[in-house]
């Protein structure tokens, strides 16, 4: 089996890149339309975006490492 490491951080940093560009396009219209509650939660989701963007690698170890503690018997 080929290793993929390379390619999941690259996709899941591509995947994140468009849903950070929709995101900052709905950010846009709910702040112009003055709908507060879609405004703040695509801000709250874009900044989470941004951050797997940023920092792919950092972000796949964070989800490996609470992936590990919730199937070695949860997060006691």
């Amino acid at each position: 089996m080929p290793d993929l490491t390379g390619f999941t951080d690259y996709a899941s940093a591509q995947i994140a890149a468009v849903i950070l560009i929709i995101c900052f396009v709905s950010l846009v219209r709910a702040f112009i339309s003055q709908r507060w509650g879609a405004f703040f939660s695509s801000l709250i989701f874009g900044i989470v975006c941004w951050v797997v963007v940023a920092n792919p690698g950092e972000f796949e170890d964070l989800a490996s490492s609470v992936w590990g503690l919730i199937t070695s018997g949860g997060l006691s």
